[in-house]
């Protein structure tokens, strides 16, 4: 007998098609159907409209500091900083690297994932050796001019770019980074509105975002409490991971400390 293969179980995420029924509900659009009669899958302001709420979800959730919006990334082999003026500073975006004297594009370097929106915390480590990964420090306002070393040690996020002074050895950088979730489009003959929304347990605060902006341009006068309530709701799946951390005991890290190779370099927060 063949051997049927089982496909592996997918995460129980609600669909959008669902929470756009429930969308329907709250704003009296399901009277004749469940389908709709102007919030359809037919109309392509649909779309639009579900997509803008998604964002806006996201956006609320990631202020919040969401862990679902923030993702780990390894980007190994940086080149060596060719100009050797402390002044001058080498650059990482989504399209190529800057060594201060050429640009390097895909494939030959690595650079930003396309769900990358900036960095959160930035490490590094020599290439090619299995050292513990060292935090830079993040500058505020401009880098410090100083001589090429070994490591970079600071880094800087302005315009859509990660300036760092540069290091004389190729470098491994690390990355926790705020990231986005892609928006709903219809892909081969899966529909737009057949796709899983990916935010365990989303179906309250999305419907009520979807709510939202469909009531906005009508000047309806619950547009503003459908904002409310959606963060209302966005607020419980944030709490629903507080809940979860706080079973664990932390100890808050002290001031005073050897250093340390891990995120916290050993001098608390």
């Amino acid at each position: 007998m063949p051997v049927i293969i089982t496909p592996p179980p997918l995460p129980p995420y609600d669909g959008v098609e669902s929470i756009l029924q429930v969308a329907r509900v709250r704003m009296n659009d399901a009277i004749a159907s469940i389908g709709g009669d102007i919030l359809t899958d037919a109309q392509p302001f649909t779309q639009v409209m579900t997509n803008t709420a998604w964002r806006r979800l996201q956006t609320f959730l990631a202020n919040m500091g969401y862990s679902r919006l923030k993702k780990p990334l390894i980007l190994p082999a940086m080149p060596i900083a060719a100009n050797p003026d402390p002044a001058s500073q080498t650059q990482l975006t989504w399209s190529y690297f800057f060594d201060g004297t050429s640009f390097f594009y895909p494939p030959e370097v690595n650079v930003f994932p396309q769900d990358f929106i900036l960095p959160l915390r930035v490490w590094e480590r020599l290439t090619n050796t299995q050292m513990s990964f060292i935090p830079m420090e993040m500058a505020v306002d401009q880098l410090p001019d100083c001589r090429k070393v070994g490591f970079n040690r600071f880094w800087l996020w302005e315009n859509d770019t990660l300036y760092m002074p540069g290091s004389v050895f190729s470098m491994d950088l690390k990355f926790e980074y705020a990231a986005f979730l892609p928006d709903f489009v219809t892909s081969g003959t899966v529909q737009w509105y057949q796709q899983p929304v990916p935010i365990m347990r989303c179906l309250d605060a999305l419907s009520f975002y979807i709510c939202a902006e469909a009531a906005g341009p009508r000047n309806d006068m619950d547009a503003a409490p459908f904002v409310l309530l959606g963060e209302q709701a966005a607020r419980l799946i944030f709490n629903k991971e507080v809940s979860q951390k706080q079973r664990r005991s932390v100890s808050r890290q002290s001031y005073a400390g050897n250093y340390r190779s891990d995120w916290s370099g050993g001098y608390g927060y």
